[in-house]
């Protein structure tokens, strides 16, 4: 997650760098390819994105390297782009790995052509270049400077002060798995009887999380305050085992946390089918209620399977954007 970042959006005044020249492939050839080294430009539709240290192990214990991250991005392209498309992005940055450290990269100081960016104003009064995701070329520019994972923000740059879902993060630390999916069952039960449709997913990390598409009608503050009373409403109905207290300390070790707040503008979590940078190779996963009253776990997806699944089971969240819905604020 960021901060928040306010102030009005102006052109971006990012350096244009030229692309490296080298051997062009296409994304069938790429596919293909086996165990390749060193540096290569791909050709994606109009765009050429040059891509470096393809041999690079990310995930030393699975032994997945940056080719295969940018093969699993290619493989679900389609699924993954309608929820960065024109968002800001919040890179995080693991050059070297999971295991190596990462860094939050906000301004985009340079960039080939065809990288779109957005100037904002932080809230120390500092304007930034923020990256914007376009089309899948951006998105493996970003994955070889090694965002391993995707956080785009809550809204498109088209109405950056509205929101077009709310997302409810459900953190257990040392919380029962058990509890995380019963909590889950709760979000929906409350959703359902207020009218409103939830899609949930695996965090890929810990938890679950529970998003709303929303129409972009309302402002972050009201959309959070909507998620502070929804996620109050949750905790409510079974305080054993959830809880919005923020400071763990003061939270029972059973209870899981029902965190609304990064539904402000500028913040945002993993988005829906991103690898995470986590051991084995972990994918946030977009889930049926079925899979959570069955039972599922973090562990069931990962960078080498999701592709088939999708293949084979469709994809859970195909609908969330036709399922926009208005908030009724009082």
């Amino acid at each position: 997650m960021a901060g928040t970042t306010k102030g009005k959006a102006a052109k971006g005044q990012v350096k244009v760098t030229r692309q490296k020249t080298g051997t062009v492939v296409s994304v069938p050839e790429f596919l293909t390819l086996k165990r390749p080294k060193g540096d290569l430009v791909l050709q994606i539709k109009r765009e050429q994105v040059s891509l470096t240290s393809l041999e690079r192990v990310y995930w030393p214990d699975e032994k997945l390297t940056k080719f295969d991250l940018l093969c699993y991005y290619l493989k679900i392209a389609d699924h993954i782009m309608p929820f960065l498309k024109d968002r800001p992005a919040i890179l995080q940055r693991w050059p070297r790995g999971i295991k190596a450290p990462m860094f939050f990269q906000q301004d985009l100081e340079s960039a080939p052509a065809f990288i779109k960016t957005i100037r904002l104003t932080n809230q120390e009064g500092r304007e930034l270049d923020y990256a914007v995701y376009s089309t899948t070329a951006s998105l493996l520019h970003f994955v070889n400077l090694g965002s391993i994972e995707q956080h785009p923000w809550h809204s498109t740059i088209a109405k950056l002060d509205n929101p077009d879902w709310i997302a409810i993060d459900l953190d257990p630390k040392k919380a029962p798995w058990e509890n995380v999916l019963q909590v889950a069952l709760t979000g929906k039960e409350v959703c359902d009887e207020i009218g409103l449709k939830a899609f949930p997913k695996t965090s890929g990390s810990s938890g679950i999380h529970i998003y709303l598409p929303l129409k972009p009608t309302n402002e972050y503050e009201s959309v959070a305050e909507f998620s502070r009373l929804l996620a109050t409403e949750i905790a409510r109905r079974v305080p054993k085992i959830a809880t919005v207290e923020r400071t763990i300390a003061k939270r029972k070790s059973d209870q899981v946390y029902v965190d609304w707040m990064q539904n402000a503008r500028g913040k945002s979590l993993a988005a829906v089918f991103t690898a995470r940078a986590k051991p084995k190779a972990t994918v946030s996963m977009p889930l049926t209620w079925k899979q959570i009253e069955q039972g599922v776990k973090i562990s069931d997806f990962s960078v080498k399977n999701v592709p088939a699944l999708l293949k084979k089971k469709g994809d859970a969240w195909s609908e969330f954007f036709n399922q926009r819905q208005t908030l009724k604020l009082a």
